[in-house]
């Protein structure tokens, strides 16, 4: 009996992180602008805890431990490639561009240029909270770094963002219309 509960666990987890790998993505990619890469970095993610789902006290925290997971994959990809990687956007070339969507387009590829000009410590912070919307406790424990540094990082990245948006709307490139993200 034990054996068929263990397994009806084992695969309820399963479905559980499947339902998650879309926003880990989204999150692994922002930090490498990269589909292959982000793409292995979710699935090593998986791996992981996939290997040590037994060290996962409660169900509740999952996310969390997902997300610190994966952020410590990136960080060991970062170690093994040496801290001064060179990122750049690979583009989708197999998706079609709409006259209607250039627009949007454009403002979507200045945001993602913007980001990707922040440090990396405040890239981890700002796209833990503005792409997957965790809370500052829970990116504070994903991050492992007191709740004030994350409130200070995330306000010094989104400051950082906001100049450079405006920049680029003061060059004529975008039109000005920032929104305020909670």
């Amino acid at each position: 009996m034990k054996t068929i509960k263990n397994l009806f666990a084992a695969t309820r987890l399963k479905q559980e992180f499947a339902d998650r790998r879309n926003k880990l993505y989204r999150v692994a990619y922002s930090w490498c602008h990269n589909t292959a890469l982000a793409d292995d970095l979710v699935q090593e993610t998986m791996l992981k805890a996939m290997k040590k789902a037994d060290s996962l006290r409660d169900q509740a925290t999952l996310d969390t431990w997902l997300y610190r997971i994966l952020l410590n994959n990136w960080h060991d990809y970062l170690r093994v490639q040496g801290r001064n990687v060179e990122l750049f956007d690979v583009g989708d070339d197999s998706q079609p561009e709409h006259v209607d969507n250039y627009q949007q387009s454009q403002i979507v590829g200045r945001v993602r240029s913007s980001i990707e000009r922040l440090p990396m410590s405040l890239r981890e912070v700002v796209t833990l909270a503005d792409f997957a919307g965790f809370s500052y406790a829970e990116i504070a424990e994903i991050v492992d770094i007191p709740i004030g540094t994350v409130m200070s990082r995330l306000f010094r990245a989104r400051q950082n963002l906001k100049k450079q948006l405006l920049d680029l709307a003061g060059e004529g490139k975008i039109p000005v219309k920032l929104l305020r993200v909670k």
